[in-house]
């Protein structure tokens, strides 16, 4: 069995490490900060999950990744997926709807039609405009994110994987007889493979090896109080939803957070992953405000929670997954654009099999880092 180091311990980081360890391997997880940290991308109460893409590539990878979410799920013991069924909707005639319904179709996913009528009957809390239409996917859903990487990295360590936290990887040196990582302090852990998975912090820590065209930007979203009864956007009565006119989202009541979820899928501002604005301004607030004011007139404008987080997008929005160049011990899973979140259980198990040389079912060139040359 082999010696892999696993570099952050977020969505993709644990799922890779929970794979890896359950085959037998020595696996070490190096994490810069502390396992469930808030300075990235898979912390928090709720990612949407869906089939609903524009691309049917993507969602024939979600029908993959389902089962797997399923798997995890069963091996935790607890739930980590809320089936609320997902709203997707834009403009009628939105050429974004047209080829999701495409989409749909050829993978048979199955899906209802709704104009704003139908949507105003099955869920009351929720308004389409006049000139709006929408398909809903009953198989949509939120994942609760800190908890499936909490469950993974539990579901490793009981694997006999190692969690190395605090511990900030400052170089990565390919060597003769293995991967060295030499560790801020002057430390230095020698691998067999490594998988690369650090996120906003990618790029950075292999600048010396490939340019990655990553921008990281800041994003924030808000939860706002209901003035109508907080039963209207339960889990049980209100779905996942996005605009693909405007790319505003939402959740319904996660029942463990206060308030309601909204946030826009617009790539941020760039920013520096270790330097980022966490404060929250009016600015990120009002035009949140002014979407519930449009589609959730149950909601007030009074905030309850606020977060900042971090995308890492690639210049046409598909992930990397890939190789190395030149080094086929480090596998390189990151980009994920704001939208890699339902993926990171397949992803880790797609870097566990690359990382120890198993052969990959399914084509992946759109992925492959040679795009950016």
């Amino acid at each position: 069995m082999a010696r892999i180091a696993v570099l952050g311990a977020g969505g993709v980081g644990s799922a890779t490490a929970r794979f890896l360890a359950h085959e037998g391997h020595s696996v070490t997880v190096v994490e810069q900060f502390s396992p469930d940290h808030d300075q990235g991308s898979s912390y928090g109460t709720s990612r949407i999950i869906r089939k609903t893409y524009t691309n049917g590539l993507y969602t024939s990878l979600m029908g993959e990744a389902y089962p797997l979410w399923d798997a995890l799920e069963r091996e935790a013991g607890e739930s980590l997926f809320v089936r609320t069924g997902g709203l997707f909707f834009a403009p009628s005639g939105h050429p974004e709807l047209a080829a999701i319904r495409r989409a749909l179709g050829e993978h048979r996913v199955p899906f209802e039609e709704l104009d704003p009528t139908a949507c105003a009957r099955r869920f009351p809390g929720f308004r389409l405009r006049a000139g709006e239409s929408g398909v809903f996917e009953p198989e949509a859903g939120f994942l609760r994110a800190s908890a499936c990487v909490r469950a993974q990295l539990r579901l490793a360590s009981e694997h006999g994987a190692q969690v190395r936290a605090g511990a900030r990887v400052e170089a990565l040196e390919p060597r003769a007889r293995g991967i060295a990582l030499v560790l801020a302090g002057g430390e230095v852990l020698e691998f067999d493979r490594v998988v690369v998975c650090a996120g906003p912090w990618t790029a950075r820590l292999l600048a010396g090896h490939v340019s990655l065209p990553f921008t990281v930007t800041r994003q924030v979203y808000c939860h706002f109080e209901p003035s109508a009864p907080l039963a209207e956007f339960s889990a049980e009565r209100f779905p996942v939803w996005i605009d693909f006119g405007t790319y505003f989202y939402g959740f319904p009541h996660d029942g463990q957070r206060p308030g309601v979820k909204v946030a826009l899928h617009q790539p941020g501002l760039p920013t520096d992953p270790h330097q980022v604005d966490r404060e929250v301004h009016e600015s990120d607030r009002e035009p949140l405000r002014q979407v519930c004011a449009e589609h959730l007139p149950g909601l007030s404008p009074r905030v309850v929670l606020e977060k900042v987080c971090l995308y890492t997008m690639t210049p046409d929005e598909d992930f990397v997954v890939d190789r190395l160049p030149g080094e086929p011990r480090v596998t390189v899973v990151g980009g994920l654009s704001g939208h890699g979140f339902k993926f990171t259980v397949l992803l880790g198990r797609l870097a566990a099999w690359m990382a120890t040389d198993h052969p990959i079912p399914w084509e992946l060139s759109r992925f492959a880092l040679a795009r950016f040359a």
